[in-house]
């Protein structure tokens, strides 16, 4: 009963610590995923902030890991500066953090290198293996995709890191700048879903929907943006889901970009299930996406580095390896990468490059950056390699 009850204590504390940081709220005019107060999801889903906080201090206090092991080393990974005229490069460092490498344009997503991912230094998910890039071996970073304020997406000592190194532009759902420019990081532009702005020559960063929730604090819930993002580029779209559940949306984006070079699909953590369905997909949800929205390869994020869920450390990956047997083995590429390992992906094929749907037109985003604003479709009403059983390694590493 004491050990309980210190469990709720330090479940509070974390929450109270939280609220010191939160985030300022989003002012704007009102859409189909915002009432001018709040953000929401095109299907909303119960809010269990709460629960989630007080089964993280249940871990903690009673140390279940789950067959987690408290510390394992890799291999990393020393990347190029920059890659030639249609190379894609991408290697997967933790977690949704991916360094993506095209045509000499380096971009990193939600990038993570702290030791744990909780405004507590002392309280909250801890790494269990490092980064698969040494911070100091990073090549120039020119951009940072930011899909939403969750400590284990927006690690802001890594931001403040990246800022100070490199200058990177930092693109970012509607409210985030607000929050970052609080925290000592000017600059970074929102954009919304399904706006876009350029990255450089050819390459262009598209906001779409996900299905997720915001916070920093009990006092910040749905106030600012959560989305993922398409990246437009010559040898074909390059998708990044960021953190979500699986949704109608995904159709919706289908119909925009569809079919993709790649794919940086979450597949964790998956339980229990009745909490993380709405919110986190798991690697089943990943291959019914991946089969949705036509990619061609993809790689598994959300998983390996920190204990989230009630997943053990290697359930993700064979749950993936299961579902892909479980569907066409054979047409199914999905790696699911140690942290510190690359592939190089091709580009599409002529005949399967996508035409832009939709018209389009410039917008001045909230920030005053010249923005193009796509019309959405409709929505409906409502560490290890995935290794094959089968003959096909198509998905192997």
């Amino acid at each position: 009963m004491r050990a309980r009850f210190a469990a709720i204590v330090v479940g509070v504390c974390g929450l109270i610590g939280c609220a010191r940081v939160s985030a300022p709220s989003y002012h704007g005019e009102p859409s189909d995923h915002f009432d001018g107060k709040r953000f929401h999801n095109y299907v909303q889903f119960r809010d269990q902030q709460i629960e989630d906080a007080l089964r993280r201090a249940n871990r903690e206090i009673f140390h279940r890991r789950n067959d987690w092991p408290d510390w394992e080393e890799v291999s990393t990974d020393v990347p190029p500066k920059r890659v030639g005229v249609g190379v894609l490069r991408v290697t997967f460092v933790n977690h949704a953090t991916v360094l993506l490498q095209m045509d000499s344009v380096n971009i990193l997503t939600d990038p993570v290198w702290s030791e744990r991912i909780s405004p507590l230094s002392w309280y909250g998910p801890k790494r269990h293996r490092p980064p698969g890039i040494r911070f100091e071996d990073l090549p120039p970073i020119d951009v940072v995709l930011l899909s939403h304020n969750h400590y284990d997406h927006m690690d802001v000592p890594t931001l403040h890191r990246l800022v100070d190194r490199f200058h990177p532009r930092i693109i970012t759902g509607l409210g985030n700048a607000a929050f970052l420019a609080r925290q000592g990081i000017p600059g970074a532009q929102d954009i919304d879903w399904w706006q876009s702005t350029p990255l450089a020559p050819g390459i262009r960063a598209e906001g779409v929907p996900a299905q997720h929730w915001s916070a920093r604090s009990l006092n910040d819930k749905w106030r600012t943006l959560w989305l993922g993002f398409v990246i437009e580029a010559p040898g074909g779209p390059i998708y990044f889901a960021g953190d979500t559940g699986f949704g109608e949306f995904f159709t919706m984006i289908r119909d925009h970009f569809a079919p993709f070079r790649f794919a940086m699909l979450p597949i964790a953590p998956a339980r229990p299930r009745s909490a993380m369905a709405p919110r986190h997909m798991s690697a089943g949800d990943a291959v019914r996406a991946y089969q949705l929205l036509g990619v061609s390869n993809a790689m598994a994020l959300h998983f390996g580095t920190f204990q989230q869920g009630d997943d053990t450390e290697h359930e993700p990956v064979d749950s993936l390896n299961q579902a892909i047997l479980n569907a066409r083995p054979c047409d199914v590429r999905i790696w699911a990468l140690r942290n510190g390992e690359t592939r190089f992906v091709p580009p599409l094929n002529d005949s399967t490059r996508p035409s832009r749907r939709g018209s389009g037109h410039d917008h001045e985003s909230p920030h005053g950056v010249s923005v193009a604003r796509t019309s959405p479709p409709q929505a409906d009403s409502a560490g290890r390699d995935a290794r094959p059983t089968s003959p096909c390694s198509t998905h192997a590493r």
